[in-house]
C-alpha cells in the first residue's frame, strides 16, 4: 500500500512540475525568438524502502522555436486629405501616413503594394470612392520608431527591410490630383502588406510561406493574424475640396427726377453682383464676370469714386475701374459686361456693382 501510494505521489509531483515547465513556456512563448533552441531533460528521483535511489534522467528533447508572424496597420492621422484639382507636387504635396508595427518573434522584411480602390468602395466608413487621383506612390520611413524615425520621402524605400519584433514604421502615401476632379469626389487607395523573410540585410525579401516544411534552422511560419493569412490591407483618401461658388445678384433704386424710390422710366438702378466662396481652404483664380444688359438699359458711367464705372470689393479690399477697354481687366462694350482677372480666397466674398438707367424716350442720359 505505500508503495503505491508513494508511486500516486511520485506521479503528482511530476505532473505539477511538467504542468508548471508548460505555463512557464507559454507565458514566454509570445515573446521568444524564432530560432531560438530549446533543450530540455527531467530527472526522476525516488526510494524504496526510505532507501534513496539512483536519480533517473529522461532522454534529452530539443526543438527550435518557429515563427510567429503578427503585424498590424493603422492609419496615422484624422480626416481624409483635401485636395485641389490638378494640384500635383510641386507645389502641392499632398500625402497621409500609415503605421506598421511587427508584433511577430521575428525582424521580418515586408513586400508593399499601393492600389487605386474602385468606385464604391468606402475609403473609409460611409465615404465611397467616386474618383481617382492623376497618380499615387508610397515610401517608406528609412528609419524605424527604434532606429530614430524618418520622414518617409518621395522616391524612397519601396519595402520595409528587417522590421525588429516589437518595432514600428511609417509608410507614406503620396497622391497627384487629377485636373477634371470636382469638388467632394473621394479617391481612395489601398495599402496592402505582405510579412516577408528577413535576414539578409538591403534585400527585399520573398513572401513568407506557412505551408512549407521546415525552412533555415528548423524554422516554419504560423500566421496569428484575424484571417490567419499573411497579409494586412487598409484604406485612405483624398478628398476633393475646390472652390465652391454661390453667385446671386441684386438691385436699389439710385436715384430719379421724380425721387420716386422706384424703378420708373429715367431711373437710375445699381445692380449689385455678389459671389461667396463657400469653400473653407481653396481659392478660386481666374473668376471672370460677365453680363449682358437688357435692351431697356442702358449703362451708366462715372457713378464711382473718381469717375470710375465699377466697384469691386473683394473681402476687405475695395477698388474701382473704367468700362473702357483701357487693360484694368473691365470692359462695358455696347451693353455687355466682363470684368476679368480676378481671384477670390477660401471663404471670402466679392461685390461688382455698377449703375443703369431705364430708357425713356423723354429723357436723355447723364
Amino acid at each position: 500500500m505505500k508503495l503505491v501510494s508513494r508511486k500516486i505521489g511520485l506521479i503528482l509531483r511530476l505532473g505539477v512540475f511538467a504542468t508548471a515547465l508548460l505555463f512557464g513556456q507559454q507565458a514566454m512563448a509570445e515573446g521568444t525568438r524564432a530560432g531560438t533552441l530549446i533543450i530540455n531533460a527531467a530527472t526522476v528521483d525516488y526510494s524504496v524502502a526510505t532507501v534513496a535511489q539512483t536519480q533517473l534522467p529522461s532522454n534529452t528533447v530539443t526543438f527550435w522555436v518557429d515563427r510567429r508572424v503578427n503585424f498590424n496597420l493603422t492609419l496615422l492621422g484624422g480626416a481624409l486629405v483635401p485636395v485641389t484639382p490638378g494640384g500635383t507636387f510641386p507645389p502641392e504635396d499632398y500625402f497621409f501616413d500609415f503605421q506598421l508595427t511587427n508584433t511577430s518573434n521575428s525582424e521580418i522584411d515586408f513586400n508593399v503594394v499601393l492600389t487605386q480602390l474602385l468606385t464604391g468602395i468606402d475609403a473609409r466608413p460611409g465615404q465611397a470612392d467616386s474618383a481617382d487621383m492623376f497618380a499615387v506612390e508610397y515610401a517608406v520611413s528609412a528609419n524605424s520608431y527604434a532606429n530614430g524615425d524618418t520622414v518617409p520621402a518621395r522616391g524612397g524605400p519601396s519595402y520595409v527591410d528587417e522590421l525588429e519584433a516589437d518595432d514600428s514604421i511609417r509608410i507614406r502615401v503620396f497622391g497627384n490630383a487629377a485636373a477634371a476632379m470636382t469638388n467632394g469626389q473621394i479617391a481612395g487607395v489601398d495599402l496592402n502588406v505582405i510579412g516577408a523573410e528577413g535576414g539578409n540585410p538591403g534585400n527585399e525579401g520573398a513572401a513568407l510561406d506557412d505551408t512549407a516544411a521546415d525552412t533555415a534552422l528548423g524554422i516554419e511560419n504560423v500566421f496569428a493574424d484575424d484571417l490567419g493569412d499573411n497579409s494586412e490591407s487598409i484604406q485612405d483618401g483624398f478628398i476633393v475640396v475646390s472652390a465652391d461658388l454661390d453667385v446671386s445678384k441684386d438691385y436699389i433704386w439710385v436715384s430719379d427726377v421724380l425721387t420716386s424710390g422706384l424703378p420708373i422710366p429715367g431711373a437710375i438702378m445699381q445692380y449689385t453682383i455678389t459671389i461667396v466662396n463657400l469653400s473653407l481652404v481653396t481659392a478660386a483664380d481666374q473668376v471672370q464676370i460677365g453680363d449682358v444688359l437688357d435692351a431697356n438699359l442702358a449703362f451708366v458711367t462715372g457713378g464711382y469714386l473718381g469717375g470710375t464705372d465699377f466697384e469691386i470689393t473683394n473681402g476687405i479690399v475695395v477698388t474701382q475701374c473704367t468700362a473702357a477697354p483701357d487693360g484694368d481687366d473691365c470692359e462695358e462694350n455696347t451693353g455687355v459686361i466682363t470684368i476679368d482677372g480676378i481671384s477670390l480666397a477660401a471663404d471670402t466674398t466679392l461685390t461688382l456693382s455698377y449703375q443703369v438707367q431705364i430708357l425713356d424716350p423723354a429723357l436723355t442720359l447723364p
